[in-house]
């Protein structure tokens, strides 16, 4: 899929929030700037938040709670992690079933860890547009 601009990331990922569900893991792979953060807006958007979504670069994860979403959301992002042995103390893995996990920069540290339910992969383009890559965990890929 083609995306052209950050509204529609924005749009895709209002869209993606419809079929996810408790326990999906979903990984969003792409350089910086690609978008990751807008993505994830617009599934939190879709979820029925309401604020600012912000980087969660620093804090690592930001945590979103009913009733400002329809189900919880963990946004991770593990781009400021050195190993694997790091996430085991955020305790992501042992709450996944209570919640919705966007993880970006999950390329760094793969399946070792988790097995997503979704893989989004963003590659930018020259031209500022970006594809998108969306595999589910039904082995099928939506380019």
């Amino acid at each position: 899929m083609i995306i052209t601009n950050d509204e529609d990331m924005r749009a895709f990922g209002h869209a993606l929030a419809q079929n996810l569900q408790r326990s999906d893991w979903v990984a969003i792979n792409g350089p910086l700037g690609a978008g990751k953060t807008v993505l994830c807006a617009g599934i939190l958007a879709g979820l029925g938040f309401k604020g600012e979504v912000a980087s969660p670069s620093y804090a690592i994860v930001h945590s979103y709670e009913p009733p400002d979403v329809l189900v919880a959301v963990a946004h991770v992002d593990l781009y400021r992690l050195d190993d694997a042995d790091e996430l085991d103390e955020l305790g992501l893995a042992e709450e996944r079933s209570e919640r919705i996990t966007l993880v970006e920069w999950a390329e760094r540290f793969g399946d070792a860890y988790v097995v997503p339910s979704h893989i989004i992969d963003i590659t930018p383009q020259a031209d500022g547009s970006r594809i998108l890559t969306l595999k589910m965990d039904t082995d099928d890929t939506i380019n």
